[in-house]
């Protein structure tokens, strides 16, 4: 989730509560919102520099071992186990809470989940891991380019070959297709018909289980195929899609669709991308650091994979995780760059060493936000097409989509690649027209876009077209029938109803204009009539039966599952406090935390259960000599005891009497000696 999703799920108290922390009431009004700020990354740059030890190295430990997923607080304290006590890792994590750094959802039953938002995420690796950065780029290609299904071990999708021209494209032909019928009609269940998910997977050429290798699923797999499912997806989260008359119809919201196709390719290759990334966000932690590190980079400039490698591993050492080098490239290779290779978001090329390489496309943090219309650039020179004596439209890569989207109004596509061709034929130009166009609009059309003049013999082949199609036409009206010839009679003797029966058919019938139904009926109620539609046979086409139904627009859900589990459940209602840490504080004797002393076995046999009780740390003296020491168990036999715990990340057993004096330390309280040595030993 995003700080802004959060945030509109955030409690009024616990918000409060974050604005009223000593560092941030300098900087957030009362009426402020938080995300603007805890998303800002001179503020976080300024906020770690004041983190205290527990709470830098418990975000570290976040970054580190979650990134963004959800985690419990059993999770978090088991990842730093063998590092500091329970106390210490609760404790940082009590004020990043308070900081609304880290927040905080409760599931039904009681067991709260922890989450770093996923806009922030970025910013933190990079404060937090300064070390992990990428030598500069090279400008040229280290060797040879590859194509997508070289990275693929699996030889059954070897034969498929991405669209040169990437993702954006391939959205153009599913709109395009959906364009081309006035609406799709939904199954029972909600879906497309087969003939209709048909149409719209022959132009796409992608990966049969693009969705697999990244970790998704989807809905109805048994209706759609991977690639199908991701453009419906990817188009759905873009707004183009609307659900009219009651469930019934899938239509295209021509606003949004016309504002994207408006942008230029680059930035509609960005919009995607960033779509992309937030359909498999939240992502493993490994990948969330190879993603964050990749988006550092230079947009063009070429930069070794196993540089990445190296980024990601070092990243993900401070949680103790050392995963493969080999297997952590071939996870990297199958759910992230293959993907955007096929999208055309990345290059990825082979030296002659065998390393691979890889250079972006696109500018992948230009859209952090794919819902801003500023970000859109507008054409300024575009391209222009070649209009053939044979009718074939060729458009060169610098022809942009919307020049495309109009061709496609009254063309059939040829070949989609670097350059599209298309092809006018007379059921392309009658589709055109069914659709609304005019022969004039057309040929405006092919002059404006054209290189060179439009052959003459085009232009008169299209008239004639056109005069061919304009003798007869089929229309959709709506008649009207009385009872009687006297109610027709009454009818044209009405002042309000007389202008909307200038069409008369018979005795009894009048033809009546599709859009002049609905105020028709208002003026035959005010004359006392109950005008009613005599549809049920219409009614049993869906695509029919919707034209009547006065239902609003549906929104359409997203096909591919969520990976966002904390969006569900509501976020914990108030924010810890130190005190919350050590219950029943008040109830131990004030010595066994102010002053080393001799005690009985018995009183130290106390401390220790009270130590593991609290999860907090036991200092032991003998002869001078300090050692700190995290307890995990009291083991007791028959003559001697044992103290089982960690001493600076090593298990340890220490006879009961093996030491004179102790403490108990508490995190927070009393461990200023301690967080002075460990921020000594952090620094040297």
């Amino acid at each position: 989730m995003k700080y802004e999703q959060v945030e509109d799920k955030m409690p009024p108290d616990v918000k409060r509560m974050i604005k009223e922390e000593s560092w941030w009431a300098a900087w957030i009004q009362e009426d402020d919102d938080l995300a603007p700020f805890l998303t800002q990354r001179p503020l976080l740059a300024e906020l770690n520099k004041q983190l205290t030890t527990d709470e830098q190295r418990t975000l570290r430990l976040i970054v580190s071992a979650f990134g963004c997923l959800p985690f419990t607080g059993e999770a978090l304290e088991k990842q730093a186990a063998w590092a500091v006590s329970g106390a210490q890792t609760r404790l940082g994590l009590i004020g990043l809470r308070r900081l609304g750094v880290i927040v905080t959802f409760r599931k039904s039953w009681g067991e709260q989940l922890f989450l770093l938002p996923e806009d922030t995420f970025p910013i933190w690796q990079e404060l937090l891991f300064p070390v992990v950065k990428f030598p500069g780029g090279r400008e040229e290609a280290p060797g040879e380019e590859l194509e997508w299904h070289e990275l693929v071990q699996d030889e059954s999708e070897r034969a498929v070959a991405a669209n040169p021209r990437g993702l954006a494209q391939m959205m153009l032909h599913v709109l395009t297709a959906c364009a081309q019928q006035p609406a799709m009609p939904l199954s029972a269940k909600g879906t497309l018909h087969k003939k209709q998910v048909h149409k719209l997977a022959e132009p796409l050429r992608l990966p049969p289980a693009i969705l697999t290798a990244a970790g998704l699923s989807y809905a109805f797999r048994d209706v759609y195929d991977e690639p199908v499912a991701l453009l419906l997806d990817l188009a759905t989260r873009s707004g183009f899609f609307k659900i009219s008359g009651l469930n019934e119809a899938l239509r295209l919201h021509e606003p949004s669709v016309e504002a994207w196709l408006q942008g230029d390719y680059k930035w509609q290759q960005e919009t995607l991308y960033a779509l992309w990334c937030d359909m498999i966000t939240p992502a493993p932690a490994w990948l969330q650091h190879a993603i964050a590190c990749m988006e550092r980079t230079r947009s063009g400039a070429w930069y070794k994979v196993e540089q990445l490698l190296m980024q990601v591993r070092a990243c993900l050492s401070f949680a103790g995780s050392h995963a493969e080098a080999e297997l952590l490239e071939a996870e990297l290779r199958t759910a992230w760059l293959q993907p955007l290779m096929a999208f055309r978001f990345i290059d990825v090329s082979k030296d002659t060493e065998g390393q691979l390489w890889f250079r972006w496309l696109i500018e992948p943090r230009k859209m952090l936000n794919p819902d801003e219309p500023a970000i859109v650039e507008s054409q300024e020179r575009p391209g222009s097409m070649y209009v053939q004596p044979d009718f074939e439209l060729l458009l060169p890569p610098d022809v942009g989509l919307y020049t495309e989207w109009e061709v496609a109004s009254f063309a059939d596509l040829l070949q989609s690649d670097y350059v599209r061709s298309y092809r006018v034929t007379k059921n392309s130009f009658r589709r055109a027209l069914a659709s609304g166009k005019t022969a004039e609009q057309i040929a405006e059309t092919l002059a404006a876009n054209a290189s060179h003049e439009v052959p003459q013999g085009v232009l008169r082949t299209l008239a004639q077209w056109a005069e061919q199609a304009n003798k007869v036409a089929l229309e959709d009206v709506t008649l009207l029938r009385c009872a009687s010839e006297a109610d027709a009679e009454a009818l044209l003797r009405s002042s309000r109803c007389a202008p909307y029966l200038a069409d008369r058919v018979g005795p009894a019938a009048f033809i009546i204009a599709k859009a002049d139904a609905g105020p028709l009926a208002k003026c035959l109620e005010a004359m006392g009539y109950a005008p009613h539609f005599k549809a049920a046979k219409r009614a049993e086409s869906p695509e029919a039966g919707a034209e009547h139904l006065l239902a609003a627009d549906i929104p359409v859900q997203p096909l591919c599952y969520s990976r966002d589990s904390a969006r569900i459940y509501e976020m914990e209602p108030s924010l810890p406090r130190q005190e919350d840490l050590y219950p029943d504080l008040q109830d131990i004797p004030p010595s066994w935390i102010k002053e080393f002393r001799n005690y009985h076995a018995s009183t130290r046999k106390d401390m220790i259960r009270k130590a593991i009780e609290w999860k907090s740390v036991l200092q032991l003296r003998k002869e001078g000599q300090d050692r700190f020491i995290i307890p995990r168990m009291l083991r007791e036999e028959k003559t001697v005891w044992h103290l089982e715990g960690l001493e600076q990340a090593r298990e340890i057993s220490v006879p009961g009497e093996d030491w004179q004096e102790m403490k108990l330390i508490l995190p927070g309280i009393n461990d200023a000696f301690q967080r002075e040595k460990e921020e000594t030993l952090e620094n040297l």
